[in-house]
């Protein structure tokens, strides 16, 4: 982890990123790369998810740039502990590919930018501005398919929906946010164990196996009536 300022002053600094990848000599490079435009500055550069998660909770940040597969803790699974944290910081995922559940999981977890590494260095930088100003950067052809097939997929109808109790729903939506079934107990006042039953329940009546594959479902779970 490297957490370096720059000298020059830091009343010019208009956005400040931190940027998460394993391999050093891409944090070098995406730093250099970030600082060439005036005013952003990289306040920490990381090759572990769990140091990014203890600097962005000591201090302020205005964008993240993650990597998808790391080891230890991969980047979605790093973004679901930011936003079980009530992190709602920006986030773009800088990858070298990715399927398409894992673009609709992004999406749910409120991702908003998807970068892959085959592309020019200024699609980032450009991705970070559009980013920085509030909107959604998805710029790839690819990814703008695989967009649109997820899309699809969620105004298909699933059955069993319809077959889930309140109390299924309620642990749908929040297994769903990424919330692990110890904190889903806690928050239902059911013990985890109950929290796994009813999760092979809903599993079940969905025809479903992951928490991703549940993750692309919310959007579709019944309005809870509690």
């Amino acid at each position: 982890m490297d957490t370096g300022r720059r000298h020059a002053a830091d009343a010019a600094v208009t956005l400040r990123a931190i940027v998460v990848d394993d391999h050093r000599i891409v944090l070098d490079g995406l730093r250099r790369l970030i600082e060439t435009v005036p005013g952003w500055q990289v306040v920490a550069t990381c090759e572990r998810a769990d140091d990014a998660l203890q600097i962005l909770a000591e201090q302020a940040v205005d964008i993240v740039v993650a990597d998808l597969r790391m080891p230890q803790m991969d980047g979605l699974e790093f973004i679901r502990r930011l936003r079980s944290h009530g992190q709602r910081i920006a986030i773009i995922i800088l990858t070298a590919d990715i399927a398409d559940n894992q673009i609709a999981e992004a999406m749910k977890l409120g991702v908003n930018g998807i970068v892959l590494k085959e592309q020019a260095p200024d699609t980032l930088l450009d991705c970070i501005d559009a980013v920085a100003a509030g909107k959604t950067y998805l710029q790839d052809q690819a990814l703008r398919s695989a967009l649109d097939r997820i899309r699809i997929q969620e105004t298909v109808h699933t059955p069993g929906l319809d077959l889930l109790t309140q109390r299924e729903i309620e642990v749908s939506r929040l297994a769903a946010s990424g919330i692990r079934s110890k904190e889903i107990g806690a928050k239902l006042g059911i013990s985890p164990g109950t929290v796994k039953l009813h999760l092979h329940s809903i599993y079940s009546k969905l025809g479903i196996s992951t928490r991703v594959e549940l993750a692309n479902l919310a959007s579709r779970l019944p309005k809870s009536t509690s």
